[in-house]
């Protein structure tokens, strides 16, 4: 895992979960990745599941993306620590899966960020039945 060295600024990190669930919203799984060190941890608490390094986690998006018709993200709330380098956010979720699912959450993402202003961890609390596997 990175190590965070520097300090980003406010909103610096407060811009990254913004633009991180854009990319998701938008499916792109290339910019949710640019997101990521290359040996980023993101763990779905809730579900005990953890996916580990680049590969894991584009195979848990490039599943979510594919199986999904539409995802929106609203956050609701954020707080940022610049000192630690973390930035928490509060937000709902709404979706549909390709199966007819649908999905109208609230979670909350943990989010470390390293120097180079990409996550390092990412830790998920959902509410209801995860759609990431």
């Amino acid at each position: 895992m990175a190590v965070h060295t520097a300090t980003l600024t406010r909103e610096q990190l407060a811009s990254l979960p913004a633009s991180y669930f854009k990319a998701v919203d938008a499916k792109d799984v290339d910019a949710i990745l640019a997101h990521f060190a290359d040996d980023a941890t993101l763990t779905v608490q809730t579900d005990h599941a953890v996916f580990e390094g680049a590969e894991e986690i584009r195979r848990m998006f490039t599943d979510f993306c594919g199986n999904s018709t539409s995802i929106f993200h609203e956050i609701k709330n954020i707080v940022v620590e610049p000192e630690a380098g973390k930035v928490a956010t509060e937000q709902s979720y709404i979706g549909e899966l390709a199966d007819g699912t649908k999905n109208d959450m609230h979670n909350c993402n943990f989010f470390d960020v390293d120097a180079e202003g990409k996550f390092s961890r990412v830790i998920i609390w959902m509410a209801g039945t995860n759609p990431l596997k």
